[in-house]
């Protein structure tokens, strides 16, 4: 697998759930939400990496619409949501890994996708949500901005 069957894969499945793609992010614009889903390549491997952002509802930001993942003022990489599957998530990720099929890649990567990333932004969907989550400590191992705290009404 290259990272153009990665993204095709990606946009394949991203796009059933209302994702537009540019380049290798997709955004979901929800009515108090823009959902960000970014493919960001290592810098010395082949391996890539799954961020998963968000923009609150009303907050402005650099780049909206279509905000690049470093400006998305809460975010978090998918292995870092989800320790307990690093692994196994880094091997699928790593496309010099030959450790798996590339058909195996593709099947883990889509129940990522349905099994992870999806119900992860599902926690990011409202203004209620993302604040709940970022009290509750969901994004810890994540990034969130201080704008995003006092916007969110958040004390710091």
């Amino acid at each position: 697998m290259d990272k153009k069957e990665l993204t095709y894969l990606l946009n394949d499945e991203l796009s059933r759930y209302g994702f537009r793609k540019k380049s290798t992010t997709w955004y979901r614009d929800l009515q108090e939400s823009l959902q960000v889903v970014d493919l960001q390549k290592s810098n010395f491997s082949n391996l890539f990496y799954a961020n998963i952002c968000c923009v609150p509802g009303g907050m402005s930001v650099d780049g909206l619409p279509t905000p690049k993942e470093n400006k998305c003022p809460i975010r978090i990489r998918l292995d870092s949501a989800f320790p307990k599957n690093k692994i196994e998530i880094q091997k699928a990720l790593d496309l010099d890994s030959k450790e798996i099929t590339d058909d195996d890649r593709a099947t883990m990567i889509s129940i990522f996708l349905r099994e992870l990333i999806l119900p992860f932004l599902e926690n990011l969907k409202d203004l209620k949500n993302i604040k709940h989550s970022i009290e509750s400590g969901l994004l810890d191992n994540g990034m969130v901005y201080v704008s995003a705290k006092k916007f969110l009404g958040i004390s710091i």
